[in-house]
């Protein structure tokens, strides 16, 4: 096992940091949901109240979990209204809900400037540059607007979702000539593709969640900003993740944790020996989650 392996029970001076622990920011596909989006399963889809079991172990202990993720406002907005939490960062660090039964949240836009008083999301802003039309018209049925679980793309108002297999580079230096300041991110690799879709990805390749998102907007500095919002000392944080986009948590939390399965996203070797507060979960997704929370509360026994 790699040495930045989770342990069970946490010693020294990570039991120290576990113990301090108040908030959990977590990736929802591919971190803590079960594949399928199921919180009512375990990673290899057989049913299991695990997930469900220790979200009421971390409330009763006073930790607040805080989902991070590319999701809409439309789709978190059930996700914590059935799992009984109350607060999330949406749209890769665009949306933040401080507070979810007082409606409390605002847009962050990072480096792209924005004025609300214009009238028109960032996501209308992005879209009115052109650049989606012409991403779409490079790769034709290898990249399409990624359709948010069927809800449809149009739900977002501060990124652009897309999904399948273009050449990155080519991408962004498609962005590059938007006229305003964008970024291309991966969200990691897609367990399924939700209907309709117009893709027919090559054999061989894999299709991948993809957001066009204002520059510098990350979910490291969504959670930073979140944080200085809502008064939170960053050394009471976790964020647990498992693609690429997830890594720009660890420069905001106490500690970072990847999921298992996140060690086949190219360049995640490289992140691990780079960042001395990050470590793999034993279990793939949901398992992994678990297991790591189960570590966290045992810590603060």
């Amino acid at each position: 096992m790699p040495n930045c392996m989770l342990p069970t029970h946490a010693q020294g001076d990570l039991r120290r940091r576990l113990a301090d622990v108040r908030y959990i920011f977590t990736d929802m596909d591919g971190t803590m949901l079960a594949p399928g989006s199921c919180a009512l399963a375990a990673s290899d889809g057989t049913p299991s109240l695990a997930l469900v079991e220790v979200l009421v172990e971390l409330k009763r202990a006073g930790i607040e979990v805080i989902p991070c993720s590319g999701r809409n406002r439309s789709m978190l907005h059930e996700d914590v209204r059935i799992l009984g939490l109350n607060a999330y960062i949406g749209e890769m660090g665009g949306l933040l809900m401080l507070d979810h039964k007082s409606d409390n949240w605002q847009y962050y836009t990072a480096d792209m400037a924005y004025d609300q008083a214009c009238g028109m999301t960032p996501h209308e802003i992005i879209e009115g540059t052109g650049v989606c039309e012409q991403i779409i018209a490079s790769w034709p049925g290898i990249v399409e607007y990624h359709n948010d679980m069927a809800e449809g793309y149009k739900h977002r108002e501060v990124t652009v979702g897309m999904r399948g297999a273009p050449n990155d580079e080519d991408v962004r230096a498609i962005l590059d000539h938007a006229g305003i300041p964008l970024e291309w991110g991966d969200n990691g690799f897609l367990n399924y593709i939700s209907a309709p879709t117009t893709l027919a990805i090559p054999e061989g390749k894999a299709a991948r969640a993809f957001n066009i998102l204002p520059a510098g907007l990350t979910k490291g500095r969504g959670i930073a900003r979140f944080c200085e919002l809502r008064g939170i000392d960053p050394a009471t944080t976790i964020g647990v993740g498992d693609a690429e986009s997830d890594y720009t948590m660890a420069e905001s939390v106490g500690t970072f944790l990847l999921v298992e399965n996140g060690l086949k996203h190219e360049g995640a070797e490289d992140f691990l020996a780079a960042t001395d507060n990050a470590y793999i979960t034993r279990g793939r997704i949901v398992d992994g989650w678990v297991r790591a929370m189960k570590t966290v509360l045992e810590a603060q026994g």
